[in-house]
């Protein structure tokens, strides 16, 4: 080594085997080593120099400090002893008793060894060996991520003994020889080999924590996924899990992701054999696409595919809960002033009540050009589609609106009128047996008007601020009679509230347009207080002064339409009410409500909900009500929550599910900033599907910093 021939030289001019100095200092260039120490001894004879006292090694590898090093110029050999720090280049740090350093200082050993990692996670081994390609070997190792010392006996909340754990600078991946998870003193799981990635990347090919429980259906199941991220591209990555079930057989998943300069893509692919509802042992297979990508000429674009060769297997085993799935491409340009979409779609039912409802769009293509000014506003929509097995209708439709709105203002009094008229053109190609209209071509020229005269009525003092704004309008619309031709697909379940009572075309829809002249009116007013704090109400009603209103669930009694209520009181955060309500004008019977409350009280949360339909009130003749009450209670460092749904419908009290949990909200981790434990339990009761059956469930999730995430479910 070029620092021992230093030493020699100045041996020979010293004429002295010993010689004492403090901080004396031999430095070669960048590339060799900077040493220091309190005093140095030469052993000509034996070709040895001994530093001793605040020994200082430095090279481009790593520094070394030490009470003594011995260096043995024949064997290329030093021996550092006392207390000795190594500082590795990548910043992490170890302690050990003796350090034996080769090849000019690039290869050692140590042992025994503590060493805490750049990200602050703590190792253990009786040796440590690192040879010159940076290859570091503990033996009977120990790692944990949790804040410990282990000079001190400390256990840490969980730690991965190995017999060897090898550290590869190269493919930047920790490897494990018989690993196994203690959590404190308790194994809890052994693995033959385990890798992966280390302090310094974000990504790495390995296989990532196994999740594994027991349950009725499937007995004993384990999760293993397989993360590749290949390290020459970073635009694309994928995990494969294997899904293996004890009792009920297995699936592989795929899962790909793929980013490009405009676009982005990625795939889950679902293969493997099930018991599933059609029988044991059935061969299954799911595929779901997602992209996203943009055009010139501000063209985006949303692609989405979903498929399942058996009906419920996917929602039955907890790989997707949809009901329906709907493949669709969406391509869309927005601009200052108008919105172009064209969307082809096609839909498949997972219910065995809806199979004859899976409707193929091919296409929909629509242009709305707006425009907004001092004088007036106007719109023109173009809309044109073809539709397929709509409830067992085939029908093409092209139509157009122009529309025109103009607001005059007289003093405190606003003068809001409307103007449109439209064709509609339908070619329907196919109709379920029990429509027997034989149609096929229908036209159909609409138009309608309306004005609407509002005034805002203010009162403000120092505490309290009052607006009330009544409006009445006067609209009417003018159609020819198409309701027995043409189906109504877009209105039949019409339902009158606050939002389109002011609309010149209630129903919002094209298909069901009808003759009418109405007399609409409500009261909107707003309240700001600082002891009552803020409050909306409203109250409206449509009155049907001639034409007809059919092809609609839930017309109209008479000529009064059901009166429109709503409240919304936010009084501060420890009370909000919501309250909205349709009562039948007659006798002020409640049709549909909905009612919620909800706040916060010294880090309690609760809410409850209400929700009621008339069965009279919807297309399946069936009443509904349902109750949903929740609790929750922050800590420092906790949220627990809690709640039940329950079942109202004929006077019963038919409890649907229950959910409690505990969950973890604050950065870091729970336990020593190296473990989280969340807890989350569900009951489900029965399910009207033929294949989803009631559940109770416990969800434990344990999250291990630097490993990962390890899921119980009992």
């Amino acid at each position: 080594m070029k620092i021992l021939n230093i030493f020699f030289i100045l041996i020979i001019i010293l004429s002295s085997k010993t010689f004492g100095e403090t901080n004396n200092k031999l430095s070669l260039d960048a590339n060799e080593v900077n040493f220091t120490s309190d005093t140095i001894k030469v052993d000509e004879q034996n070709k040895k120099v001994i530093a001793s006292g605040n020994v200082v090694i430095i090279n481009d590898n790593r520094k070394i400090i030490a009470d003594k090093v011995i260096y043995d110029q024949k064997f290329d050999k030093a021996v550092a002893s006392g207390k000795v720090i190594l500082t590795e280049q990548d910043g992490s740090v170890f302690e050990t008793n003796e350090v034996i350093l080769t090849n000019k200082f690039k290869s050692i050993v140590a042992m025994p060894l503590f060493g805490k990692l750049k990200d602050n996670s703590i190792i253990e081994a009786k040796s440590l060996k690192k040879n010159d390609f940076g290859e570091s070997y503990f033996n009977e190792g120990i790692y944990t991520a949790c804040e410990c010392d282990f000079k001190k006996n400390e256990t840490p909340i969980w730690r991965i003994e190995s017999k060897q754990i090898k550290h590869d600078p190269t493919t930047k991946t920790v490897y494990l020889k018989h690993a196994v998870m203690k959590i404190y003193s308790l194994p809890v799981y052994y693995l033959p080999y385990l890798s992966f990635p280390d302090w310094t990347v974000k990504r790495k090919s390995g296989f990532l924590t196994p999740s594994y429980g027991y349950s009725k259906r499937k007995r004993f199941y384990i999760k293993v996924p397989y993360y590749y991220a290949p390290e020459d591209n970073q635009t694309w990555d994928m995990t494969l899990t294997s899904h293996q079930n004890g009792k009920t057989g297995h699936v592989d998943q795929l899962n790909l992701r793929k980013k490009y300069e405009v676009s982005s893509l990625e795939t889950n692919i679902f293969t493997g054999n099930l018991d599933t509802n059609k029988s044991d042992g059935d061969d299954v297979f799911a595929a779901n696409l997602k992209a996203k990508s943009f055009f010139k000429n501000n063209w985006e674009m949303i692609l989405e595919g979903k498929y399942a060769d058996q009906d419920t297997f996917m929602r039955r085993y907890d790989f997707d809960n949809e009901k329906s799935y709907k493949s669709f491409i969406n391509l869309r340009k927005i601009q200052n002033n108008s919105i172009s979409d064209i969307e082809m779609y096609n839909v498949k039912n997972l219910e065995e009540t809806n199979l004859n409802n899976e409707p193929v769009m091919t296409p929909s293509i629509s242009h709305h050009i707006f425009n907004r000014n001092d004088k007036f506003n106007y719109d023109i929509k173009l809309k044109a589609h073809s539709i397929q097995n709509d409830e067992s209708y085939d029908i093409m439709r092209w139509s157009g609106l122009g529309s025109i709105n103009k607001k005059i203002f007289l003093e405190k009094i606003l003068i809001d009128a409307d103007a449109n008229i439209g064709l509609d053109l339908y070619s329907i190609q196919g109709r379920p047996y029990s429509d027997t209209n034989d149609n096929r071509y229908i036209d159909r020229i609409s138009s309608g008007f309306s004005v609407a005269v509002s005034n805002q009525y203010g009162l403000a003092n120092n505490e309290t601020d009052l607006i009330i704004e009544p409006k009445v309008q006067l609209s009417s619309f003018l159609s020819p009679d198409r309701t027995t031709q043409i189906p109504n697909r877009d209105s039949s379940e019409f339902i009158l509230d606050q939002t389109n009572l002011f609309f010149n075309n209630q129903y919002q829809g094209r298909d069901n347009l009808q003759r009418n002249d109405r007399l609409n009116f409500g009261i909107t007013s707003l309240l700001v207080s600082d002891k009552l704090g803020e409050i909306n109400f409203f109250v409206g009603q449509s009155q049907k002064l001639s034409g007809t209103q059919n092809n609609v669930s839930v017309p109209n009694k008479d000529r009064q339409s059901h009166i429109i209520n709503s409240i919304s009181w936010n009084f501060n955060e420890k009370f909000n009410f919501l309250w909205f309500a349709l009562n039948d004008h007659h006798d002020l019977k409640t049709d549909t409500s909905d009612f919620s409350f909800n706040g916060s009280i010294d880090n309690w949360s609760y809410s409850a909900n209400h929700r009621s339909v008339n069965k009279e009130f919807i297309s399946d003749n069936t009443d509904r009500e349902e109750l949903k009450l929740s609790l929750s209670k922050s800590f420092s460092k906790l949220k627990t929550s809690y709640s039940r749904k329950y079942n109202l419908r004929n006077n019963n009290e038919e409890l649907i599910s229950e959910n409690f949990g505990v969950e973890y909200n604050d950065t870091g981790y729970m336990f020593g900033n190296c473990l989280t434990i969340l807890f989350e339990y569900k009951s489900n009761k029965e399910n009207s599907n033929r294949d989803l059956l009631a559940d109770d469930s416990i969800n434990l999730t344990f999250s291990f910093r630097n490993l990962g995430d390890l899921i119980y479910k009992p």
